[in-house]
């Protein structure tokens, strides 16, 4: 092989390699530009609903959740798993409008949306959206990047999944159980005996 020939080749490798890096670069970005979220759950500290100036926190304790200012409320897991299998991988697809004026006719201006906001464990926003539900198609919602003006349809409803309510999230502990029938009867045996004895047994006789 001619030196020329070499020289030729290794161009041609080289251009080679910087195709495949370069699809593989847009395959990459094209998956996370359809994401609404670019984060896991597990770099999640807290995170905000909001809808009509109503909010509300859930922030993590320990290994759990707890939903802030309703502390006596059992966190149900189901919600939460819904926030990692539902809201962080929804997809944004179509663009309907870039229009400001037409938040509102698609729900996702301030007043309408439904506002979810993510923070990591330094307290800073690594995720923010407000989402609103679709008037013709109930399989999937609106959603707007807060700092943008896009709004794009969903792949999927989520709307449902994102309440305010703290009774959504969490529930009522059990009551404490009452005391079992035969503890009741043990805590009252020493009482007849004694009855017992006062009422003449083990007196003298007259």
């Amino acid at each position: 092989m001619t030196r020329n020939m070499k020289i030729l080749a290794a161009i041609l490798g080289v251009i080679v390699i910087l195709y495949f890096i370069s699809q593989s670069g847009q395959k990459k970005y094209q998956t996370q530009s359809n994401s609404v979220f670019s984060i896991v759950m597990e770099e999640v500290y807290r995170f905000k609903v909001e809808k009509d100036s109503i909010y509300i926190y859930l922030q993590r304790k320990d290994t759990t959740w707890q939903i802030m200012g309703h502390d006596s409320l059992l966190i149900q897991t189901n919600r939460i798993n819904d926030i990692e299998n539902n809201i962080l991988i929804v997809k944004r697809e179509s663009v309907v409008s870039n229009n400001p004026s037409k938040w509102n006719s698609f729900n996702v201006d301030d007043s309408l949306g439904t506002k979810v906001t993510f923070y990591d464990f330094n307290e800073e926003v690594i995720g923010e959206a407000i989402f609103g539900r679709s008037k013709s198609d109930w399989q999937r919602s609106y959603v707007r990047l807060i700092g943008e003006d896009n709004v794009y349809m969903t792949n999927e409803n989520v709307i449902n999944r994102l309440q305010t309510r703290p009774t959504f999230w969490g529930k009522k502990p059990p009551p404490p159980p009452e005391p079992a029938e035969e503890q009741k009867q043990e805590d009252s045996s020493p009482e007849v005996e004694d009855n017992a004895g006062l009422n003449g047994e083990g007196a003298e006789p007259e």
